[in-house]
């Protein structure tokens, strides 16, 4: 792939993508504007109990639990994990699970671990990923009572979360109903227009890992993979 084109795929990545600023201070997107002027809730959020703690880094935690993200993915992130450790506001990573990560086939594994990719490899590992705060499934529930109801149902504090990649919605997970209608909130979270669901959330050093039941990055990423031809697929 020569310069130029390497230039314009990038380019054309973060016209397509950049739906938000890089990381800022407020790593929280507001839902309405009377949330935007509510008092900031500090990003150091005390752990819950559904939140045990690991002992190591995030790296090793990372290598141990999800070996396949860390190989294909965060790894690819240059300098990210001592970035991480060093975060005063501490990190929060959206991580596929490992059976989401063993499924993916072998052509899109092939696509990630060609150094040809390694731009698109950064963009997609970079959605997974806040570098300026802890974000705990605690702060995520919060509820904002400054806006009306909906169906007896109060808003969620914050609308998204701004990852390095850019930004992702949250919502509430939802369960049962037929075709998706009829379909319950059930307490859970949903990140991303994917709507991943955590699965379950584990502090670690100064951050947080949220395990998701899939890529919290826009499809549409996945299309500049298929931009580079592999023999044999």
């Amino acid at each position: 792939m020569t310069y130029t084109r390497k230039a314009n795929l990038f380019a054309a990545i973060a016209f397509a993508l950049a739906v938000a600023p890089h990381a800022t201070v407020d790593a929280f997107v507001s839902p309405s504007p009377k949330a935007a002027i509510a008092q900031r809730i500090t990003l150091q959020e005390s752990t819950s109990p559904e939140e045990p703690a690991a002992p190591e880094g995030i790296q090793s935690y990372l290598q141990q639990n999800y070996p396949l993200f860390d190989t294909l993915l965060l790894s690819k992130i240059p300098s990210i994990y001592s970035s991480l450790d060093s975060s005063t506001d501490g990190y929060t990573i959206f991580c596929p699970s490992n059976s989401i990560m063993e499924n993916i086939d072998s052509k899109r594994k092939v696509q990630i671990s060609d150094p040809r990719n390694d731009e698109v490899t950064d963009k997609l590992a970079s959605y997974h990923v806040i570098a300026n705060g802890k974000v705990t499934q605690e702060r995520l529930k919060r509820e904002d009572w400054t806006v009306p109801r909906v169906d007896g149902v109060a808003a969620l504090n914050i609308g998204g979360v701004v990852t390095m990649g850019g930004e992702l919605r949250v919502g509430r997970s939802k369960s049962g109903g037929f075709m998706g209608w009829g379909a319950k909130e059930d307490g859970g979270l949903v990140i991303g227009n994917n709507e991943a669901r955590i699965v379950k959330s584990t502090s670690v050093g100064n951050g947080i890992v949220h395990e998701v039941d899939g890529f919290v990055a826009p499809d549409l990423i996945w299309r500049y993979f298929d931009q580079l031809r592999i023999p044999g697929f």
